[in-house]
């Protein structure tokens, strides 16, 4: 085994001491938290998660979609939109992923307000939350602390460069959705409004789902989503866009009912956050790939989760 001990100075005046050591069991095959520190499912993995709001819209009849114009006037021209309070984590590949990808990528989208605090430390897997409102997966979530292989939902491309911001693109070619459907994780974006259905009769909610996940879309006349994302040690955008089909959900009497009209349009899912440094391992600033600094459990970063006292040594390879 060799050794060595580094002092690397950070963004925002972080000094950490890392003694990088190389062993044949490496912890970095595996991009789980260690056991010593106590979090909820949302911050499993090593990596950055950036706080902010996302923001959906939605413009039917549009491009690409304007041969579909028929079947739902009340929605000629209108704008729909909707925001959310929302979570983008970007947390390191592991021997479980499938494809060489610089990141994994978990963008969820919850209600304004909502108190990432409340879900119980205890609670396995946040993807069954029922508080959860949509979610966009790069691969799906791996919470079982192994090495079952998991299929890459996008294959990114990583803009050339020596240090961060790095910059990410993917075209989501037959994506087929949040992991998996369950009842807080479905795969389609829900927008309580006051735009009545497609007959005009009730006011509405309208689903949209982006149409590489539908099979009855895809491969026609509609060019599947493209996903890009910009970040640094500070801050993350993202920017998803492509087209989406829309049906209206409403309310007759004490039960609901699906619009029998389901029709396409163009639509944007965009996120801007900051850096969550109390839940974030340090992304370095001297490599051409998103490679982190363990710090969340390791003792060797007073801002973080779990810290109590001390300069803890941190083992890398």
């Amino acid at each position: 085994m060799h050794g060595f001990q580094t002092t690397w100075v950070m963004l925002f005046g972080i000094v950490i001491t890392v003694a990088a050591t190389s062993t044949d069991g490496s912890p970095a095959l595996l991009n789980f938290r260690p056991f010593n520190v106590t979090l909820s499912s949302l911050y499993f993995w090593v990596g950055s998660y950036f706080n902010g709001t996302a923001h959906f819209e939605f413009s039917p009849y549009a491009g690409l979609a304007a041969s579909e114009t028929a079947g739902c006037p009340v929605l000629r021209n209108k704008t729909i939109t909707k925001d959310y309070k929302a979570l983008l984590a970007l947390t390191e590949p592991a021997i479980y992923n499938t494809a060489n990808d610089p990141v994994n990528a978990f963008l969820t989208l919850w209600a304004l307000g909502f108190d990432f605090g409340t879900i119980p430390e205890s609670y396995i897997t946040f993807d069954m939350l029922d508080s959860l409102e949509y979610a966009v997966y790069s691969s799906d979530p791996n919470f079982a602390n192994d090495t079952t292989i998991i299929p890459n939902n996008f294959n990114w491309t990583l803009e050339k460069t020596q240090a961060p911001p790095y910059n990410l693109n993917s075209v989501l070619t037959d994506y087929q959705g949040t992991y998996p459907e369950q009842d807080g994780a479905d795969d389609s974006i829900q927008v309580n409004s006051t735009i009545a259905n497609c007959s005009g009769t009730e006011v509405s909610s309208w689903q949209f789902t982006p149409l590489s996940y539908n099979s009855t879309y895809n491969g026609t006349n509609f060019t599947d989503p493209v996903i890009s994302i910009q970040f640094d040690g500070q801050t993350a955008n993202l920017s998803m866009k492509g087209y989406a089909s829309a049906v209206s959900e409403y309310k007759t009497g004490s039960a609901y009912q699906v619009g029998s009209v389901t029709f396409a349009g163009e639509f944007t899912l965009t996120f801007s956050g900051v850096i969550d440094l109390y839940h974030s391992d340090v992304l370095r600033n001297d490599m051409a790939t998103p490679t982190w600094l363990r710090t969340v459990g390791y003792q060797n970063n007073s801002l973080n989760v779990g810290y109590t006292s001390g300069c803890g040594c941190l083992s890398v390879d």
